[in-house]
Order: C-alpha cells, then sequence, then structure tokens
C-alpha cells in the first residue's frame, strides 16, 4: 500500500504524539503502557519501509511536502523526501521497535517507568522528525528536542548525584554546538531568505563565499558538539550514567548519529560548493582522523565495559567524519562510505550495548575486572559478543568490512596519506580494545566477586531483542549493493572486492592489534624496564583520558576565576577609587589654577589699579589745567570789557562802582581758590 503523502508525516507525528498518551495508557495498566510503547514503534516502523519503494522506484532527488505554517514570514512544515532522509527514519524506527521491545526485560521493576516511555517515544519520533525535516527552523527545533530527550534520558536515576553530573554535563557541551550551528543556520536566512533545503538548493550560488563558509564552519562545529568528535567528545563517556537501553539508542540510530547526517546533507545541499569552501573537507577529515585515533586508545584503557562501548563510538564516528572530509561533492565513494559505516555500525554496536546491558543486569557491576568466566555462564551472549568482534573489527565478509575499505580508499585517493595511516592504526586498536573485553569478561578466569553471586544467561526478551541485531549484522552485507542503489550511489560491494591487496594490509593491521593483547593477558611477556616506564605514563595519560576533563573541568574554570577575581581586584583598586581620585584631581586642579591665578593677577591687582587712579588722575589733572586756564582767559576777558564799558559810564553813579569793585574782588577770590586747589 502507497501510504505517501501521509507516511513521511506520520513516521513522525505518530510517535510525538503517541508519546502524549503514555501517562493516559498507564492509568490503565502498566502492562499496557510498555506494550502501548511497543506498537507505536511497530506501527511507525510500518510507515517508515512504506517509504522504501517509492524512494528506491523513483529518479528524483528530493520532494518537499509542505504545509504553510507562518504565512507572513513565508516559512512552511514539511518533510523532505529522499534517499538519506528515508534510510535514517527507517534506521531510527527499527531501533526504537528494537529497543523498546528489550526494556521489557531490562527495564523491569524500575521506578519512573511512565516517564522512560514517554521520553523514549519522543526521543524516536523527534530524532525521525529531525532526519525528515525539509527546512532548518524545523530540523533546529528536532536537534534542540532530540537533546532534550537525551538530557532527560541521562538523567533517568536522578536520585544519584553523578547521574544528575553526568546529564548536566551532556546537556552544557552539546548546547555549544547548538549555538554554533543556530549562527550558521542565521547567516543562510540572512543570505538567502529562507531555510528550505529547495531554496537553498535552488539559490547556493547566490551566498557569498565569506558568509558560505562562516555558516559551514558553524554547523560543523554543531554536527562535532552532537556527534561527540573532538574536542567536545567527554560527554558521551558521562553519558553512560544512563541506563543501558538509553545507551543503545543513543548510539545506534539517534542523537550521536545526527552530526553525520548534518555534515551529509550540507554536501547534499551545498552541491559542488562544498569543495571551494576553504579549509572544510580538511577540517572534516582530519576531526574524524584525529578523533578515531583517540577513542580507539581511551578504549583501549578504560576498565569500564559502558565505557569501551562509549569511546568505540567516539572512534567509530570518527572514521565516518573522515569519509565525509574526502567527498567533494554528493553522493561520492567517500560519501557513501560514510553512510554505510553509520548503518554498519548502528547494528553492531546497538547490539553491544544490548549485551552490555545483559551482563550488567546479572552482574551488577560495570568493572570488567570484577568479571570472567561468562563464556560458561552467558554461552548465548558469549556467541552475540563474537559478532559485535568481527563486526567492530571488519573482519570479511561483514558489510563493516567493506564500509571500512572504502573508507580507506576514499583517504587513499585523496592523498591523504597520513590520514590513512593513522585510521589504520585506530583499525588495529579497535580489534585491541575489542579482544581485551572478550578476554576480561569471557576467557579469563571467574573473579572473586563473580564467585560470591549467581550469575546466569539474560532475560529471553533481552536476548530476542540482541538475536535480531545479531542476525542483521551477519546478513547485511548481503544487502550492500542494495544500500548503494537506494541512495543512487555507482559503488560495487560484492565478495570479489575481498580477495585483493588492500584485504591484507587491512588483516595483517589486525593482526598487529592483536598481538600486544595476547602477549599481555596470555603470553606472560616481559617487558622491559624502559617500555614499563612508558606504558606506565601512557596509562596516566589515558586513565585522564588525555586530560580533556581536567581542562573543561578544572583549568578552564580556575582560569575564569583568576580572571573574575582579577577583574574584581581591579574594580576595587581603581573602578571604586576612581570617584574620589576624579575629585581629588579636579580639587588640585583647582587650587593649582587658583593660586596661578591668583599670582598671576591678584597679586597684581593693587599694582595695576593704582597705575590706572595714576594715569586717570594725570589726565584729569592735564584736563583741569587746560579748563582753569580758558575760564581763566574767559574771565578775565570778561571783566576787561565789563570794566570798559563802567569807565565809560559817569562818575555819579558811586553804586556802579561798588558793584563792579566787589565782583571783581570776588572772582579773584574765587580764581585763587581754585588755583590753590590745583
Amino acid at each position: 500500500m502507497n501510504l505517501l503523502p501521509y507516511a513521511p508525516w506520520l513516521v513522525w507525528v505518530f510517535p510525538i504524539v503517541s508519546s502524549l498518551l503514555v501517562p493516559l495508557v498507564a492509568r490503565f495498566s502498566k502492562k499496557a503502557r510498555d506494550y502501548f510503547a511497543v506498537a507505536v514503534c511497530l506501527i511507525a516502523l510500518t510507515f517508515a519501509f512504506s517509504m522504501i519503494p517509492d524512494v528506491y522506484f523513483n529518479a528524483s532527488e528530493g520532494v518537499s511536502l509542505t504545509v504553510p505554517w507562518i504565512p507572513s514570514l513565508g516559512i512552511s512544515v514539511g518533510v523532505y523526501f529522499d534517499p538519506l532522509s528515508v534510510l535514517l527514519a527507517c534506521l531510527v524506527i527499527f531501533f526504537g521497535l528494537i529497543i523498546i521491545v528489550y526494556s521489557l526485560g531490562y527495564m523491569a521493576g524500575e521506578e519512573g517507568l511512565t516517564r522512560y516511555y514517554f521520553f523514549m517515544l519522543l526521543f524516536v519520533g523527534s530524532m525521525t522528525g529531525l532526519v525528515m525535516s525539509d527546512n532548518f527552523l524545523q530540523f533546529f527545533i528536532f536537534w534542540e528536542m532530540v537533546g532534550l530527550c537525551s538530557y532527560s534520558l541521562v538523567s533517568f536515576w536522578y536520585k544519584r548525584p553523578e547521574t544528575v553530573r553526568s546529564a548536566v554535563k551532556v546537556f552544557l557541551m552539546t548546547r555549544v554546538g547548538d549555538a554554533c550551528l543556530l549562527g550558521g543556520i542565521g547567516i543562510l536566512y540572512a543570505n538567502l531568505g529562507s531555510f528550505s533545503f529547495h531554496h537553498i538548493i535552488a539559490n547556493m550560488g547566490n551566498v557569498p563565499m565569506p558568509y558560505l563558509t562562516a555558516s559551514a564552519f558553524l554547523m560543523l562545529a554543531g554536527a562535532i558538539a552532537k556527534s561527540a568528535q573532538l574536542p567536545l567528545h567527554t560527554w558521551l563517556y558521562s553519558a553512560m550514567e544512563a541506563p543501558t537501553s538509553v545507551s543503545a539508542l543513543l548510539h545506534s540510530a539517534t542523537m550521536v548519529k545526527a552530526g553525520v547526517y548534518l555534515i551529509a546533507r550540507l554536501m547534499l545541499l551545498f552541491g559542488s560548493l562544498t569543495a571551494s569552501i576553504p579549509m572544510l573537507l580538511p577540517s572534516i577529515l582530519w576531526t574524524g582522523t584525529i578523533t578515531a585515533f583517540i577513542g580507539a586508545t581511551l578504549a583501549l584503557s578504560t576498565t569500564d565495559i559502558k565505557g569501551v562501548a562509549a569511546y568505540s563510538t567516539i572512534s567509530q564516528i570518527g572514521f565516518m567524519f573522515a569519509a565525509l572530509g574526502t567527498a567533494p561533492t554528493a553522493p561520492s565513494a567517500g560519501w557513501f562510505a560514510s553512510l554505510l559505516h553509520l548503518v554498519s555500525h548502528a547494528f553492531f554496536q546497538g547490539l553491544d550495548f544490548l549485551l552490555i546491558g545483559g551482563i550488567i543486569h546479572v552482574t551488577k557491576t560495570r568493572d570488567m575486572r570484577l568479571m570472567g568466566g561468562l563464556r560458561k555462564a552467558m554461552p548465548i551472549t558469549f556467541a552475540f559478543n563474537l559478532i559485535v568482534l568481527l563486526a567492530r573489527a571488519g573482519i570479511p565478509p561483514l558489510i563493516s568490512f567493506f564500509s571500512k575499505e572504502l573508507i580507506f580508499q576514499s583517504v587513499l585517493t585523496s592523498g591523504n596519506f597520513y590520514a590513512a595511516l593513522m585510521l589504520y592504526i585506530s583499525t588495529a586498536f579497535t580489534f585491541a580494545y575489542t579482544l581485551r573485553v572478550i578476554t576480561l569478561v569471557y576467557l579469563r578466569e571467574k573473579s572473586d566477586y563473580l564467585k560470591q553471586i549467581h550469575v546466569h544467561e539474560a532475560p529471553k526478551i533481552m536476548l530476542f531483542s540482541s538475536g535480531a541485531l545479531a542476525i542483521v549484522c551477519l546478513i547485511l552485507s548481503l544487502l550492500g549493493n542494495t544500500i548503494s542503489q537506494f541512495v543512487r550511489v555507482d559503488v560495487e560491494i560484492g565478495f570479489s572486492e575481498i580477495l585483493n591487496l588492500s584485504t591484507l594490509i587491512f588483516l595483517f593491521t589486525l593482526l598487529v592489534g592483536g598481538f600486544p593483547v595476547y602477549f599481555t593477558y596470555y603470553g606472560r611477556l616481559s617487558l622491559p624496564k624502559q617500555i614499563r616506564r612508558l606504558r606506565i605514563s601512557l596509562n596516566k595519560i589515558l586513565e585522564n583520558g588525555y586530560f580533556f576533563d581536567v581542562l573543561y573541568e578544572k583549568t578552564i574554570p580556575r582560569g575564569v576565576l583568576l580572571l573574575s577575581s582579577g577583574l574584581r581586584r581591579l574594580e576595587l583598586a581603581f573602578l571604586e577609587r576612581l570617584p574620589n581620585s576624579v575629585a581629588n584631581g579636579i580639587i588640585r586642579f583647582s587650587c593649582a589654577l587658583y593660586e596661578r591665578v591668583e599670582n598671576a593677577f591678584f597679586s597684581r591687582l593693587p599694582y595695576f589699579f593704582a597705575n590706572g587712579v595714576i594715569r586717570v588722575a594725570h589726565g584729569t589733572q592735564k584736563y583741569l589745567d587746560v579748563l582753569v586756564d580758558e575760564l581763566l582767559y574767559v574771565v578775565t576777558n570778561k571783566t576787561l570789557a565789563s570794566a570798559s564799558r563802567i569807565k565809560k559810564v559817569g562818575s555819579g553813579s558811586m553804586e556802579h562802582y561798588v558793584a563792579a569793585a566787589i565782583i571783581g574782588f570776588l572772582t579773584i577770590l574765587i580764581l585763587l581758590i581754585i588755583t590753590m586747589l590745583r
């Protein structure tokens, strides 16, 4: 039955909506709740598988099915229907079903199972929605939902302090990548005006190269954090505080694979421009190569059985990144090699975690030093673990052999000889740490701890889930060509590929990794003192995880504290005293200015004033002299004139003489007084 256009929607909407119903179903019966979760995944898997024929026989590159969401901004919610999205959706839903069935046995009797199944279904639905999204806004929302679910499931046993600390570490470290991813999406949206994948593909050439480069590297940082690659890889080991069923889902097909999917999707969106972005492909290649090496060495040193699986995942995802770093375009051989290894890793790593869960369920410990002799007590688990050994190492004809061979060929073809050499060394370490687990857990003598408890095989429901994955691990290589045709990559995968020189090199690499383990645990080889000292130093480095946690949890916080303390002291020594210092400076400046003004002006002011008065007095004196002289002249003339007129008057007029004499006398007296006052 062709369920299009409904299946691409229902495959993620149905689990998310169903997760909301888990508390309601739990009110009826705990068993109903558990089987409800199984039924939801089974129905969702039907939707996922129904999309395979439509993609396999449809030659179109990608189909978007959208519904308007925010019309004012031109934003829609939709699904992107292409081989990559359908492949990942089927993988996620399949592992969701297998692990929830496994949980019926592993989580039986635990408290808070309603919360557990709610988040498991939400986790599966969110991851499926992530790979089916047709735009970056919707993609980022599901990206965050996946992070929320992982945090909630890692902290499932929240009453344990170490579990809460681990969950917070997971949350914070992945948020670093989320912020970078959001920045990269924002740059693309600012240049293209749309989140749509189809719009990005059609208009990618319009984005200036500096902006495209910045966006690509920010998104790469988001992928590195999500997929636990160097240097943001340490959170994945801390996430082992989660129930092992959660770890299985986390590692096989959900959160840690999201980063690989993001890079693979970006290569499809960017097209031929991928190879034009400066340093992008070499950065992806060397990030994966170095992470593969570091993860493998850490897995070789830890005694925590879940820790080995965690570091193994870090290492194997490094192989996937290395393959993507050799792909100038998508789809291509390197691009396909990464996806094929993603699929193969999902099955053997998922199987490994399910087996580890069974061992922990029985022995109640994660320390391999407390195990031993489980080959007889748990024979089925031991047989399945041998399949894990073969698949993880890449023994032909298992599918992981072909995926690793494709990775090696892609790296060598790209001209990166040293990267290929490091990947071969990492492969040797992979075989070594897997063989070490087999030896410590199954083949050596039973520890004193196990002698005190009754060890038995894991519950049947758990073995059933493990068996399903074991069978797929064995037969998946038969589907290699089908997968390559499904994703439209021209790569042949057949048994004829085994009989060549590269296979001999690969097998020799495995032997190089296996011999040290054999001599360590069986040969009783005595090492020289210098080598033993070197081994002790290396063990110290490996036990501390190359000191990344020391850097993140001690060095950087202490550096921040020292910087903060220095700034605080600077504030106390300078900023708090700044007002007083400014005020004192103003006062000193005012005093100096006052003294200078006083010395330069006020001390000379009386002198200036006296000189002014003297000059005014001299001027006034000159003016009065002239005025008096003129006045005297005028008065004299007037007097003489009056005397002349009086003289002409007759002698009989005595009164006139007397009056004239008095006036003359008074006039002369006034002039004498004025002259004296001068």
